[in-house]
């Protein structure tokens, strides 16, 4: 269920979220609110398609996602987005894995759980 709260300027804040399982092949929405789907453009490479647009790019996003790391080397899973790729219609997501060695890479964890806040349109 969408949460809706009146700020000073009058608009509703709208919180919309995803929890998107997109390891071993299985992309799928699973609990979600206020998405319409999500598009996988490859490993850790994907967009989050909203049903309503927000009234501007400036939506705050979170994120969280689960660690299917066995090797001790690699860093936590995480998402990441540029302003570049925000829309009031969707989002594109780039999620990772850090690393103690030679850098990280993009990857693919079971579950990202995404969160966004912003007006409505």
């Amino acid at each position: 269920m969408a949460y809706f709260h009146n700020n000073s300027s009058g608009n509703n804040a709208r919180t919309i979220y995803v929890n998107y399982v997109d390891g071993g092949g299985d992309n799928h929405m699973a609990q979600n609110s206020g998405i319409s789907s999500v598009s996988d453009h490859g490993t850790g490479n994907f967009t989050v398609n909203f049903a309503s647009n927000f009234s501007d790019t400036g939506y705050a996003f979170f994120e969280g996602s689960s660690s299917e790391n066995t090797n001790g080397n690699r860093g936590a899973n995480g998402q990441n987005i540029e302003t570049s790729n925000k829309a009031v219609g969707s989002c594109k997501v780039f999620s990772y894995y850090g690393s103690s060695g030679s850098g990280g890479n993009y990857n693919s964890p079971k579950t990202c759980t995404m969160a966004f806040i912003g007006d409505l349109a």
